[in-house]
């Protein structure tokens, strides 16, 4: 018996020196203390974004004292953790504690609908905060691409369990989370970032239509499969030159045309006007991209990034139909003659030469843009020498490409090279027009909505949406009117001018 008790005695006293180490808590076999930390920090944040739901409902009945009574363990939640998140991201702590700020206030105030509005953007970041969607203080994007694979699944389920709202709602997070990620995808393979961001649109528009989402299922499964094999990818310098290359070339298309313009009218001023607009575009892009990195997280600058695109690109578009017509317009040679003699380098009007400027800075701006936050988003997944020399390499050949390009267009005629000119600018013309549509209907300024009879092709931004679809096709009957105008008016000057002689 003595020895039994002895034996139980020890036991006993394991078991308490055990309970003080783990501070009277006692893990499940096979967990750690670490991971049994991170469940606890799950499931307080959980909690707060139930609080932060309960609150929005309040708001929204404008209910201010169930709306103080939720807010209140929100803002106990964030006394007690902001130093953890300040020590995770900077950016991401001071976008937080501006918006709890700010509810703060408007509760004092008793201005309940800006409240709503500020508490559904906190739920934004702190939900980009449970997924590591933002950019730690290391300059690292903590977002993989397994984990928002993984969300795809998660969207999948619930698509699947025909929980329709809890779906759309993911589906608009992986939307605006999807800045987050594509860097890890455009370098790898163009055609499925452009299938993928094509298929988060039609995605949400499926599921926002009863009629149509018994589509969304095959959508979501497509899209995971497409992204699956590039999760485990590895990056070289070269992946890095290749953003910098692909999202460049069609700037490069509009602003070789623009300088060629000069070089032909024999206006060094305009050309100067075309490298300023250009310098302005890039320097834009560079500066948003730093403001990203310091000030916000890039998940939550998406739906910004989302608008810019849109309207740069629809802005754009209409400039670049413009200029194609111009080329077009002037590829006869006597006309061109003509224009040379009536404008000389002194002559460009003022106007002109900012439009010139103006669509050089948009053409930039509006592919700069996305190029800088790529390379952002691949800081850490390569040496910084990688990196930067993949940079360096990519914006070379750009440049290389841009000398050979307006070295060549000065040397040949003015007619194959202006016609040429047009059909490359029109294009683009209806390219950008249908990307910043899409990127509109992303960011939610335009239901995404999709007509299934509607041609389909990514690679040209034809997207099966009216949205996008009708002012294009609009482009294309200008186009073509355009084509027969001038071939009726050649008809007409060349019987003109047998019939005097």
């Amino acid at each position: 018996m003595l020895g039994t008790g002895s034996k139980l005695g020890r036991v006993l006293s394991m078991m308490i020196f055990f309970l003080i180490l783990t501070g009277g808590s006692v893990l499940p076999l096979g967990i750690t203390p670490s991971a049994a930390a991170e469940a606890a920090a799950s499931g307080k944040m959980e909690g707060v974004l139930g609080n932060l739901s309960k609150l929005k409902t309040a708001l929204g009945q404008s209910d201010l004292d169930q709306a103080a009574a939720a807010f209140r363990p929100i803002k106990k939640w964030w006394n007690t953790n902001k130093h953890e998140v300040k020590k995770n991201s900077l950016s991401m702590s001071l976008e937080i504690e501006g918006q709890i700020a700010g509810i703060s206030l408007d509760l004092l105030n008793k201005e309940a609908s800006k409240a709503l509005d500020k508490a559904g953007t906190l739920e934004f970041s702190l939900i980009n905060y449970r997924d590591g969607a933002y950019i730690g203080n290391d300059g690292k994007q903590q977002m993989t691409l397994s984990v928002y694979i993984m969300k795809l699944r998660g969207a999948a389920d619930l698509i699947g369990k025909q929980q329709w709202t809890e779906a759309g709602a993911e589906v608009k997070q992986l939307q605006q989370q999807w800045l987050t990620v594509e860097g890890d995808i455009v370098s790898k393979s163009a055609e499925v970032y452009s299938s993928t961001e094509r298929d988060l649109v039609l995605l949400d528009a499926y599921l926002a239509n009863p009629e149509q989402r018994d589509q969304a299922q095959m959508v979501i499964n497509r899209m995971i499969s497409a992204l699956s094999p590039l999760a485990g990818a590895e990056y070289t310098w070269i992946d890095a030159a290749l953003i910098p290359i692909r999202e460049g070339l069609e700037a490069l298309l509009v602003v070789g045309a623009l300088l060629m313009y000069g070089k032909k009218a024999e206006s060094t001023a305009a050309s100067r006007y075309v490298v300023f607009g250009s310098a302005a575009g890039l320097l834009a892009s560079i500066a948003v991209g730093f403001a990203v990195v310091a000030f916000l997280s890039s998940s939550s600058f998406g739906l910004s990034n989302s608008l810019i695109n849109g309207w740069t690109g629809v802005l754009a578009s209409f400039l670049l139909l413009y200029v194609s017509y111009w080329l077009h317009r002037n590829a006869d040679v006597n006309r061109w003659k003509q224009f040379v003699e009536s404008k000389s380098s002194k002559a460009l009007s003022g106007g002109k030469m900012f439009s010139l400027a103006l669509l050089a800075f948009f053409a930039i701006v509006r592919e700069g843009l996305e190029t800088v936050i790529f390379l952002i988003g691949m800081v850490g997944k390569m040496s910084g020498a990688s990196l930067a020399g993949g940079i360096a390499a990519g914006f070379g050949v750009l440049a290389l490409g841009a000398f050979i390009l307006i070295k060549a267009g000065t040397r040949l005629p003015v007619r194959p090279l202006f016609l040429v000119s047009s059909v490359i600018v029109f294009y683009l013309c209806f390219k950008f027009m249908g990307s910043g549509i899409h990127s509109l209907q992303m960011a939610g300024v335009l239901p995404s909505t999709v007509q299934e009879y509607l041609p389909e092709y990514a690679a040209i931004s034809l997207y099966p949406s009216w949205y996008s679809t009708l002012p294009q096709l609009i482009f294309l009957l200008a186009g073509i009117l355009v084509l027969i105008l001038s071939r009726t008016s050649g008809r007409r000057t060349k019987l003109r001018t047998i019939s005097s002689l």
